[in-house]
C-alpha cells in the first residue's frame, strides 16, 4: 500500500451532486462519475479491469471512459485530492441487477453519436409538438395565447365534524409571504386539526384504460403558470382550462400506454396513494397523452438512437412527469418553487403538480447531450450485464484488477418498487429474487441480505488478483446493517484495509428527512486477507474513541457533527475488525453527553 493510496483515504472525499454527467439521469445515491474516476486511476493503470457489483445507473462506467479522457474537472479533483492518478482506458464491467439502472448504465456508458442523438431528438420533440401541443395551451391575463409551463393541482378536503369541502389551496395556501398553514381550521364550523388527519374527499371515476368504475382521490386544477414569448405569467384557473381539460378528458388515446399493475410494497402509504392502483394513476390524463405518443413515436426514429431517445423521456418521467412533482415553500420566496419528485420514495403531496413534459424534454435534452459529448468516443470500454453479481459467469478467476462498488444499504431504498414507474415502459420489470435488500414486502430479512452480499463478496473475491482492491461505499444507521456488510466480506476473505468518509454535498431526500442519519457515507478500502476474523467484543472505552474521532477531525478540518462522528466511528471498528455496537440513535445520545 503506497504513502499516496493512504493520502488518499486520510480525509473526507468531496462528492458533488451536479454536472451533465450526474444530472443526465436522476438515480437514488449515486455517485458522481468525477469523484469514481480519481478512485479508478488512483488504483489501477491503463488497461486494468475495473468491476462494479451493484452499478446502479452505470457511474462506475463512466468514470472508466472519463480516464480515457479526462475532463480539467476530473484533473483538478484529482490534484486537489493529491491523489496518484494515471490517466488513460480502462475495460469495466457493470453487474446491474434492475431493468432500469441496466438500460441507463448501457446507454450512457455507449452513446451514440452526439449530434445525430441532438437532431433526432429536436426531431421526436417537434412531431409531439405538432400532434398534441394543443392540450398545453393557456390564455395569459392579457388574453392573448400562450403556453402552460406548469399547473398546480390540489386535493379537496372534508370537515370530520361538518362535512364542509374546501380544497387544500384554499385553506392552506398563505400569500404575503408565502406559507403553508400546518392546521385545518373549518371556515363553517371551527373544527380544528392537522392536515394529516382531515379526511380527503374521493370520487368515482370511469377508468377507460381499466374499462371500468375506480375510486380516486379528487383533485382540482388551481393554478396556471404560462408563457407568451418571452414573457412568463401566473394566474387563478379559469373555465377555459376547465374547457380544456373536458376535451382531453374526452379524447381516446391513440398510442400505445402500459396497462401495469402496481404491486405495492415498502413504499405502498394508504394515505396519499388511495386509488392508485396501476402504474397510468400517477399520471394526469394530459401528461398520460403526450408521454405515450413520444413513447410511440421513437420507433420511427433510427434504430442507432432508440434507446437514447427512449432514455431522454424516462430521464424526465418518474421525476418531472407525474403527480410525484411538487412546490415547495422556500424563504424569502414569493411563489412557490417547484421541483421533481422526492428521491428514494413515491409521494404525492396535496398539491401535485403538472409540468409540460414538451418543454421539460427540451430543457432536458441539452444536459444529455452534453454528457454524451463528454465521453463520446473514449478508448475505455463498458459492459454492462442486467444480472445479478451473485454469479459472474462472465469474468474468469483473479481477472479483476479493482472494484468500486455502492452496494444497496440493506433496507434504506427499495429500488425495484420505485424504478417500477419507469420499467413499466421499458416492458421488462426488474427479478427482485436475487435483489440484496431487507424488505417486509419481499420478506427477506437481515440474513437474507446478508446471505445475498456473502455471495457478491465470494464472487469479488474470486475474480479479484491477489494484489487487486476493493473500495465499497456503505451507509447505514442500523448497527445490524453494517455486521451483515462485515460478515459479508469477512467471509468471502475480505478485510479492511483503510476507510475514509465520502462527503456528498447535498443530502437525499430520506438522509434529510429520516429521524436517524448518517451525513457522509463511509469508503472502505478492502484487500485479500483470509487471516482475520471478527472480533465479537469491545476492548475500549466508547467516550475516550469519540474524544479521538473529534480531535482527528478538527486536525482534517472536518465539520464536527454527530452524524458525521458516527460514520468516522463505524470505521473505526471496521478497520479494527470489532462489531459496530450499536445503532447511529444510541451513539448519538453518547455524543450529545460527550459534546
Amino acid at each position: 500500500m503506497t504513502d499516496k493510496i493512504k493520502q488518499l483515504y486520510s480525509k473526507a472525499f468531496p462528492s458533488k451532486r451536479s454536472g451533465n454527467l450526474y444530472s443526465a439521469f436522476s438515480y437514488p445515491t449515486k455517485i458522481s462519475p468525477e469523484v469514481i474516476a480519481v478512485f479508478i486511476a488512483s488504483h489501477t493503470k491503463p488497461g486494468d479491469v475495473v468491476l462494479d457489483t451493484f452499478g446502479g445507473s452505470g457511474t462506475t462506467g463512466l468514470a472508466a471512459l472519463l480516464c480515457a479522457n479526462p475532463t480539467d474537472e476530473v484533473i483538478n479533483l484529482a490534484k486537489k485530492m493529491n491523489a496518484p492518478a494515471i490517466w488513460g482506458p480502462r475495460h469495466a464491467f457493470i453487474y446491474e441487477i434492475s431493468t432500469l439502472g441496466a438500460f441507463i448504465s448501457n446507454t450512457m456508458c455507449n452513446p451514440p453519436d452526439p449530434d445525430v442523438f441532438l437532431t433526432e431528438a429536436e426531431k421526436l420533440i417537434d412531431s409531439v409538438q405538432k400532434k398534441l401541443g394543443w392540450m398545453y395551451s393557456a390564455i395569459d391575463p392579457d388574453g392573448n395565447e400562450g403556453v402552460l409551463r406548469h399547473a398546480i393541482w390540489s386535493e379537496i378536503l372534508e370537515c370530520n365534524s361538518c362535512g364542509y369541502k374546501v380544497s387544500y389551496w384554499d385553506s392552506a395556501v398563505k400569500f404575503n409571504p408565502l406559507s403553508l398553514a400546518s392546521n385545518f381550521t373549518c371556515e363553517k364550523c371551527g373544527y380544528q386539526a392537522n392536515y394529516s388527519d382531515v379526511k380527503r374527499v374521493t370520487e368515482e371515476y370511469y377508468d377507460r384504460l381499466l374499462n371500468k368504475k375506480i375510486i380516486r382521490k379528487k383533485r382540482v386544477i388551481k393554478r396556471i403558470y404560462g408563457e407568451t414569448g418571452n414573457k412568463k405569467w401566473v394566474r387563478d384557473v379559469n373555465e377555459q382550462d376547465n374547457l380544456l381539460l373536458s376535451r382531453i378528458e374526452e379524447e381516446q388515446y391513440s398510442s400505445y400506454v402500459p396497462i401495469e399493475e402496481i404491486k405495492w410494497g415498502d413504499l405502498y402509504r394508504s394515505g396519499y396513494h388511495t386509488g392508485i392502483t396501476h402504474a397510468h394513476h400517477f399520471y394526469t390524463k394530459r401528461n398520460l397523452h403526450v408521454l405515450s405518443a413520444l413513447w410511440e413515436l421513437v420507433n420511427e426514429s433510427p434504430k442507432e438512437v432508440r434507446d437514447a431517445l427512449k432514455l431522454l423521456i424516462l430521464s424526465y418521467n418518474s421525476s418531472h412527469s407525474t403527480l410525484m412533482t411538487r412546490v415547495v415553500v422556500k424563504n424569502n420566496e414569493k411563489d412557490f418553487v417547484v421541483t421533481g419528485a422526492q428521491s428514494g420514495v413515491l409521494y404525492i403531496s396535496n398539491l401535485p403538480v403538472e409540468k409540460n413534459i414538451i418543454t421539460g424534454l427540451k430543457r432536458k435534452l441539452k444536459t444529455i447531450y452534453k454528457a454524451f459529448l463528454t465521453i463520446y468516443k473514449s478508448d475505455s470500454t463498458v459492459k454492462v450485464i442486467n444480472g445479478s453479481s451473485t454469479k459472474m459467469d462472465e469474468l474468469s478467476d483473479e481477472s479483476v484488477n479493482y472494484v468500486f462498488t455502492d452496494p444497496p444499504f440493506g433496507d434504506y431504498i427499495p429500488y425495484s418498487e420505485l424504478n417500477f414507474l419507469n420499467e413499466v415502459w421499458l416492458g421488462k420489470k426488474t427479478n427482485t429474487e436475487q435483489e440484496a435488500i431487507i424488505s417486509n414486502s419481499q420478506k427477506k430479512t437481515v440474513n437474507d441480505y446478508q446471505h445475498l452480499m456473502e455471495q457478491v463478496f465470494k464472487e469479488i473475491s474470486r475474480v479479484l488478483t491477489p494484489d487487486g482492491k476493493v473500495t465499497v461505499v456503505f451507509h447505514s444507521a442500523k448497527a445490524e446493517v453494517w455486521k451483515a456488510l462485515q460478515a459479508s466480506y469477512q467471509k468471502a476473505g475480505l478485510s479492511v484495509k483503510l476507510s475514509s468518509v465520502l462527503d456528498k454535498l447535498q443530502g437525499s431526500f430520506k438522509q434529510v428527512t429520516s429521524n436517524i442519519t448518517v451525513k457522509g457515507d463511509p469508503l472502505l478500502l478492502l484487500e485479500k486477507n483470509r487471516d482475520r476474523s471478527i472480533q465479537l467484543s469491545f476492548h475500549f472505552n466508547i467516550e475516550e474513541i469519540i474524544g479521538m474521532l473529534i480531535l482527528q477531525m478538527k486536525n482534517n478540518g472536518e465539520e464536527i457533527t454527530k452524524e458525521r462522528i458516527f460514520s468516522r466511528f463505524v470505521n473505526y471498528c471496521l478497520e479494527k475488525n470489532l462489531e459496530v455496537p450499536m445503532d447511529a440513535s444510541e451513539f448519538y445520545r453518547i455524543v450529545c453527553r460527550k459534546v
